[in-house]
C-alpha cells in the first residue's frame, strides 16, 4: 500500500470513528463493544482485515492494517485491540483448521474470549480442563479477553491449544484497570464440540505474542496520540493568572515534545520493513514507553478533570499502562533487544 493510500485509508477510519466510536467512548467502557459496533467494524472491513479473503476478510497489507489500529486507537483504544485479537491472535490460531469459524469472525457474526494469561508475565492462570464423557470440562481464570462464543484456550494436563464451539460461559465480570471495553473476566467451559489448535498450546500462544510487534506499537502509538490530542485541546483553553496553559513555556514544551516522538515514531510506523525483527522489537519498546509517558502527562495537565471518566482522558493513561501487562512480555523483550544490539545472548544474570 502506498503512502497516498494509507493516507485514504486513515481518512476513511478517522471519518467511521467520529461518527460510530467518539460519541459512544464512554459506553464501550462501561458496556463493551456491542453487537451493532461489531458488526459496523465487519462492514468496514476493519474487523477480518487481516483474515484472508477466502474467509470474507479484507486481505490488507500489514501497513494498512497497522493504521487502522493505530486510528482506532486515538478514540478508543479497547475497539483497536479488539481488531487487533480478532486479526493478530484469533485468526492466526486458529488458521484453515476451521473455515467457518473464521468467516463468522470476519464478518462479526461471532467472537472468541481468548486467554493469554498462561504465558504472559506475572500470571498463570493454570487452566485445567478435565474430561467428563466426551465433555472437557473447567475454568479459564483471569484476563479471558473478550467475552465471545467461542473460547480459545490452553489445558495444562495434556498441553492442547483448543477451540471450544460450544458450552463457553462466563461466569465472573472483571471491569480492570484497562482495556475496559473488552470485557475482560472468567469463563466456564463445559463442551462437546472442541477442535485442537496445537498440540504444543503455551508455544503457540507464545509465538503469538512474540509477533504482536509492530500492533502492539501501532496500538501504543494511537493510544499516545488520543490523549495528546485531548490535552493540547485543553490547554489551549484552560486558563490560569488570566492566560491558557499553553502559554506557558514548560507546558507547551513538554506537550510538543511528546507529539514530535509521536510523529517520528509514526513515521517509522508506516514504513518499517516487516521481516526488520529489530526495527520490530525497537518500535514496540519505544512506543509502550512513549504511551505511558504521553498519557500520563494528558492526565497531569488536565487537572482533577482528568481523573473524570467524562474528559476521556484517563482510559488513555489505564490502557497505556496496560499495554505491557496483557499485550506483552517485557522481560522477555529485554532479552530479545539486547540479544539483537549485542548479536548474542545478553543481560540474563
Amino acid at each position: 500500500m502506498s503512502m497516498e493510500e494509507q493516507d485514504l485509508l486513515r481518512s476513511a477510519v478517522k471519518e467511521f470513528a467520529q461518527k460510530s466510536i467518539q460519541d459512544k467512548a464512554l459506553k464501550i467502557e462501561h458496556e463493551g463493544v456491542d453487537k451493532a459496533l461489531l458488526q459496523s467494524l465487519a462492514s468496514q472491513g476493519f474487523l477480518g482485515a487481516r483474515i484472508p479473503e477466502k474467509y470474507g476478510g479484507s486481505g490488507i497489507d500489514l501497513h494498512g492494517y497497522l493504521t487502522i489500529v493505530n486510528e482506532l486507537a486515538t478514540f478508543s483504544p479497547s475497539v483497536a485491540a479488539l481488531v487487533m485479537l480478532v486479526n493478530s491472535v484469533h485468526a492466526p490460531l486458529i488458521g484453515d483448521s476451521e473455515p467457518e469459524v473464521m468467516k463468522k469472525l470476519a464478518s462479526g457474526e461471532a467472537t472468541v474470549s481468548t486467554s493469554l494469561s498462561d504465558v504472559l508475565e506475572g500470571n498463570f492462570s493454570a487452566t485445567s480442563l478435565k474430561k467428563n464423557g466426551s465433555n472437557l470440562k473447567g475454568a479459564v481464570n483471569l484476563s479471558s479477553l473478550y467475552r465471545g462464543e467461542y473460547a480459545i484456550a490452553l489445558n495444562r494436563d495434556d498441553g492442547h491449544l483448543y477451540l471450544f464451539k460450544d458450552g463457553v460461559k462466563g461466569v465472573e465480570e472483571d471491569s480492570g484497570l484497562s482495556f475496559r471495553g473488552l470485557s475482560n473476566g472468567s469463563l466456564e467451559i463445559d463442551s462437546s464440540d472442541y477442535t485442537v489448535l496445537s498440540e504444543k498450546g503455551e508455544d503457540a500462544l507464545k509465538a503469538v505474542v512474540d509477533n504482536l510487534d509492530l500492533e502492539v506499537a501501532a496500538l501504543a502509538l494511537g493510544t499516545a496520540k488520543g490523549a495528546l490530542d485531548k490535552a493540547i485541546d485543553y490547554v489551549k483553553v484552560r486558563k490560569t493568572f488570566e492566560r491558557p496553559l499553553k502559554d506557558y513555556g514548560p507546558v507547551a514544551s513538554a506537550l510538543s515534545r511528546h507529539m514530535a516522538e509521536y510523529l517520528a515514531l509514526s513515521s517509522y510506523l508506516e514504513s518499517v520493513d516487516e521481516n526488520d525483527s529489530r526495527a520490530k522489537l525497537t518500535l514496540k519498546v519505544l512506543s509502550v514507553d512513549l504511551a505511558k509517558r504521553a498519557t500520563k502527562a494528558a492526565l497531569q495537565y488536565h487537572g482533577g478533570y482528568g481523573y473524570i471518566e467524562d474528559t476521556g482522558v484517563e482510559k488513555f493513561y489505564r490502557d497505556a499502562m496496560g499495554l505491557s501487562i496483557l499485550f506483552q512480555r517485557p522481560h522477555h523483550d529485554s532479552m530479545r533487544l539486547s540479544k539483537e544490539i549485542f548479536g548474542e545472548k545478553s543481560g540474563y544474570l
